[in-house]
């Protein structure tokens, strides 16, 4: 277990090269958790409208690592770090990667219920970020 002063959150948008299928979602999801898992990062991803908003956190050295990863994914661009800072413990402890904005996708695939759930303050800041840099 990592010494708490060596706990961060690192948080940024972005924005899709192109409208993410459902295909292709699921296939970032996925191979974003394997990553998440194996390094021990814990977070919440939000996709809406073309924007992502992620919110990871863990130890300084694999939040680092993840975030060196996300800058060179081809999928999105735009990529704007809005705050790394340090925490004394995890907002998503029990979570390796959420997906929000799925309101339609649960609809259409119920079985993806698990990865969809309801905001917390942190989510709900950040998806009010991503809205608003739209504008």
């Amino acid at each position: 277990m990592p010494k708490p002063k060596d706990l961060v959150e690192l948080s940024y948008l972005s924005e899709a090269v192109s409208d993410m299928s459902f295909l292709g979602l699921m296939r970032l999801l996925k191979s974003a958790r394997a990553f998440n898992q194996k390094n021990g990062v814990t977070g919440i991803l939000l996709y809406d409208n073309q924007q992502f908003g992620q919110i990871m956190e863990g130890e300084r050295s694999s939040v680092m690592r993840a975030w060196k990863r996300i800058q060179e994914d081809k999928r999105h661009h735009r990529v704007e770090l809005l705050e790394i800072r340090e925490i004394t413990e995890r907002n998503f402890p029990d979570w390796l990667l959420r997906f929000y904005g799925g309101e339609t996708l649960t609809r259409d695939y119920p079985h993806i219920v698990e990865m969809v759930g309801g905001m917390d303050k942190h989510s709900l800041a950040l998806m009010n970020k991503m809205r608003n840099s739209q504008s």
